[in-house]
């Protein structure tokens, strides 16, 4: 029966061994030696492990799989590393269910790391060669050389290199799949290409590669841990690993969305011949490094939850009604970024469209209503536009003005409903803005 106490979660993913979702090892500092096997790429293994021995010295840990398939590993989120760890040494591994995760194996080279019973009732009825990108055959027996065969093979000379290194994120290049970083060292004339794998990376990545410092608790390189095997002065063999590329996953990407949103929520926009984004717009006319474009595809809604992340945001409960209550799901929307960084909500009446222009931190909510004879919603958009561009020239209170004193248009009715109350501990006034908003919604 197996210590609760003693078991921990790992994940195999990138050529790594998670033993955290932060701490890793490269599988070269385990018994799972990539020499010879290889985890099916683009999927993340996760196994149940327990502890069965800890050598403080060497920082080696011994583990013991309980289950290959587990269906429960949340707790692997919260999993911290209590002592130091080198090295991971797994017992014996059942290899009915290791084969299914393999994408590549050399089965006899890996029989001293599996269970003897499996692996001499398999051995006996099943010869399994080597598949997957090296594409050669461990069936090939050495020992069916002649002396005479050997003996005219020219011997040749074969040194290896160990060497750790750090590089700038904005110095790699980022492709489906890896990273590919140049690098001189004293033992070569010309600089040496080194290749990262990670399914998990995307090319588009290299366009904002800028931004991954800032989820790394602001570092700017990454560490790399490269082996060479140089035969007759001819690179024969790179094995390469790094970290924090092993770690660029899902939870990372999503840190980097995040910190570019918010670095450009915070930023002066350039100046345009325009008053309302969407969020394709936003980003490619905000990008201060080139026309980059919305890289990670960030939609309308997750822009403006970005915008609104500040607890202390008084009118926060009248945006949140406005995107996820009213407006119009066919339509975008539309970002204003001056004066104040707002937003423009389409609410679909019976009669009419409705505007709804909600400024960040601001205390009333402009509503724009145009009679739906008198035309389609992209025209009222385009109305609306021009409305807040002169706004943006001459002010709020002075468009509140002339409105108030020139004629009104037959086709709009303008409203200006204020935030009474807003964020007051002694009075809710949302009840009443939603009311005074909902009755001229019509």
């Amino acid at each position: 029966m197996t210590d609760i106490t003693k078991q921990r979660f790992v994940r195999i993913s990138g050529g790594a061994l998670f033993l955290t979702p932060e701490v890793s090892l490269p599988l070269w500092d385990t018994n799972l030696n990539p020499d010879y096997m290889r985890f099916k790429p683009g999927q993340n293994f996760c196994w149940k492990t327990e502890i069965v021995d800890y050598d403080s010295v060497s920082k080696k840990v011994k583990l013991k799989v309980i289950d290959y398939y587990p269906l429960e590993t949340e707790a692997f989120n919260s999993q911290k590393l209590k002592m130091p760890v080198a090295e991971v040494e797994f017992e014996l591994l059942d290899w009915k269910k290791l084969e299914p995760q393999l994408s590549f194996y050399q089965y006899n080279q890996m029989l001293v790391i599996l269970d003897n019973l499996e692996a001499e009732s398999l051995s006996n009825k099943v010869k399994v060669p080597a598949v997957g990108a090296l594409g050669v055959s461990s069936a090939f027996d050495k020992a069916e050389f002649s002396e005479a065969q050997e003996s005219s093979i020219p011997v040749k000379k074969t040194r290896f290199f160990s060497e750790r290194f750090t590089c700038f994120y904005t110095d790699a290049t980022f492709l489906t799949g890896c990273v590919k970083v140049l690098q001189n060292f004293k033992w070569t004339d010309n600089p040496v290409t080194i290749t990262l794998e990670n399914s998990s990376i995307l090319a588009e990545f290299d366009l904002v590669k800028s931004f991954f410092h800032k989820v790394h608790d602001g570092r700017k390189k990454f560490d790399v841990f490269a082996e060479f095997e140089v035969t007759d002065g001819e690179i024969t063999e790179i094995k390469a690993f790094s970290p924090q590329i092993a770690a660029i996953g899902d939870q990372f990407i999503e840190g980097v969305k995040q910190a570019r949103m918010h670095m450009f929520l915070k930023k002066s926009m350039p100046s345009v011949d325009k008053s309302l984004f969407t969020a394709d717009e936003f980003f490619s006319h905000h990008d201060e490094f080139g026309e980059k474009g919305n890289t990670f595809n960030t939609n309308e809604m997750e822009l403006l939850l970005a915008s609104i992340a500040e607890s202390s945001l008084r009118n926060r409960r009248q945006i949140e009604y406005l995107a996820g209550g009213l407006h119009s799901p066919e339509q975008k929307i539309r970002f204003t970024l001056k004066p104040v960084f707002g937003f423009v909500f389409c609410i679909n009446g019976q009669t009419m469209n409705h505007f709804c222009w909600e400024l960040l931190n601001s205390h009333a909510t402009y509503l724009w209503s145009f009679d739906k004879a008198s035309g389609n919603i992209k025209e009222h958009y385009q109305r609306v536009e021009i409305i807040i561009a002169g706004i943006r020239e001459t002010g709020r209170e002075l468009y509140k003005q002339h409105f108030r004193l020139l004629p009104p248009e037959p086709d709009m009715v303008f409203s200006v409903i204020n935030h009474t109350n807003a964020g007051s501990d002694l009075k809710d006034g949302f009840p009443e803005w939603k009311h005074r908003l909902l009755e001229r919604l019509v």
